[in-house]
């Protein structure tokens, strides 16, 4: 049996898509807090970003700025269409979903997702 023929093709979360269209596989980091984001980043991880963290992003442009810099996509449990989130996303050219409900209750540090946006929707897939 093909493994990847066989793995289920319904997404675990769904959100709204505010940046690039594509896809994009890697490790879940959870960030409830800013502290969180003081981290190495590598190319393969995909912050998934608390609810509580709309306000410290809104107060704090260049910590998004940063974020973006360093992640090819981002998840948040917040956000909306036109906002500085989805600015930051779109002038770094990376995936960016919001409105994740849930996202960093379902979702575990490094845990193996596929992310895929499309137009203004984005699922996300969990691969192992």
């Amino acid at each position: 049996m093909n493994a990847e023929k066989d793995a289920p093709v319904f997404p675990i979360l769904r959100g709204e898509s505010v940046s690039e269209a594509g896809e994009f596989s890697g490790r879940v980091v959870i960030i409830c807090k800013p502290d969180d984001l003081q981290r190495k980043w590598t190319s393969d991880l995909i912050p998934v970003l608390h609810h509580d963290l709309e306000s410290y992003f809104y107060d704090h442009p260049a910590a998004l700025d940063e974020l973006f810099e360093n992640a090819k996509a981002v998840v948040a449990e917040f956000g909306e269409s036109i906002s500085q989130f989805a600015a930051h996303a779109t002038q770094h050219s990376a995936i960016a979903l919001v409105k994740v409900v849930d996202a960093t209750y379902v979702l575990e540090d490094d845990m193996h997702i596929r992310i895929k946006a499309a137009e203004n929707q984005g699922d996300i897939f969990f691969i192992d």
